[in-house]
């Protein structure tokens, strides 16, 4: 039974509320920072906070002065840069990184709580609990992650891709989705005395010959895609960022969808909420970007043009598209749309 609209609506302004939200305290932490570096605090060992040596000891100090340090042969004190402004919310691509916790938030709602409309009363506390660990898993990982990222590439190129995917913010929603994915396969937050029966191994052979069969199909695709996407500059330089998130995106469509275009053109209604979606997020912020001057949409980007050139400007285009994809996606299984149309049923039967 599809979602009713306004509980749709709900559910979406909530996680785009708690989305900004979260990446306000990520950007605070760069307003923290100014136009000075992080650099790691040697004067005070090599263990560091919480005494496990997760993170190092850090201290702020002018750019120009570690520039200089660094940059003297003759300069004896070398720092080792640990973060900058735009490490942890990454404003130039703002489109880009806010897509991850949409994503997060959208799982951690709809899938684990069940928000708006199947928030069990008697599950809820279990569910919240659920939630509660996979925040706290999130967090100590991206400590572990921090640390060993201390030192961030500063080329102009690794910067961006840095931004984009290897900041605070974007490691903490990743791990948030990650464990959010593992916990509801692990049936940790709702249990239930009812087994389901054991599949018909019988029927193994021919489905995986299918799956694998359009599975490779799509992800060969998605590698020409991306091939073409780098070589037009329209996405990063080091595919690795990119390319990782169309094959999550080729392993969602494909549980979400169905296996082969035989199903896929029995859910029209979710394919089609995943295209138009993602095709309205793009001017939304790109006018975000002309409207704050700061919040970069990751393409059509005055911001990475001024930074790296116009030849530049779209480089973030292949991530958002495919964040977004997959945000759209989630959104239509969220509100039960992903499915066949009432008509694909009626004819099934």
């Amino acid at each position: 039974m599809p979602m009713k609209i306004s509980n749709a609506i709900l559910l979406l302004v909530v996680v785009t509320l708690c989305a900004t939200f979260s990446m306000r305290i990520f950007q605070g932490l760069d307003e923290m920072m100014g136009d000075q570096y992080w650099v790691v605090d040697t004067t005070q060992g090599d263990h560091g906070w919480y005494a496990m040596g997760i993170l190092p000891h850090v201290k702020k100090m002018p750019k120009d002065v570690v520039k200089a340090a660094n940059m003297d042969p003759d300069s004896k004190e070398k720092y080792t840069i640990y973060a900058q402004a735009g490490d942890f919310a990454g404003d130039s691509v703002y489109g880009i990184c806010f897509g991850i916790p949409l994503i997060m938030y959208l799982i951690w709602f709809a899938f684990i709580l069940g928000f708006p409309d199947r928030v069990d009363p008697y599950l809820l506390p279990r569910r919240i609990f659920t939630v509660t660990v996979i925040a706290t898993c999130s967090i100590i990982v991206n400590l572990f992650l921090m640390r060993i990222a201390a030192d961030f590439a500063r080329e102009p190129m690794a910067r961006i891709a840095n931004v984009a995917g290897n900041h605070a913010s974007l490691l903490f929603h990743n791990a948030g989705i990650w464990f959010a994915i593992l916990f509801s396969a692990l049936g940790t937050h709702s249990h239930s005395a009812q087994e389901s029966a054991a599949p018909d191994s019988r029927k193994w052979q021919t489905q995986a010959n299918e799956k694998f069969s359009w599975m490779f199909t799509l992800l060969g695709v998605v590698t020409v895609l991306e091939l073409v996407l780098v070589k037009s500059k329209l996405a990063l330089p080091d595919a690795a960022v990119d390319y990782s998130v169309w094959i999550i995106w080729v392993v969602i469509f494909m549980r979400m969808f169905g296996f082969s275009p035989k199903y896929w053109v029995k859910r029209g209604r979710g394919i089609a909420i995943m295209v138009v979606g993602t095709l309205l997020t793009l001017p939304v912020f790109y006018l975000l970007e002309r409207a704050t001057g700061t919040l970069g949409a990751g393409f059509a980007s005055p911001i990475l043009a001024k930074a790296l050139g116009p030849e530049n400007q779209n480089i973030g285009l292949s991530l958002m598209v495919s964040i977004y994809l997959i945000f759209w996606m989630e959104f239509a299984a969220a509100i039960r749309m992903n499915g066949p149309s009432k008509s694909t049923a009626i004819e099934k039967h």
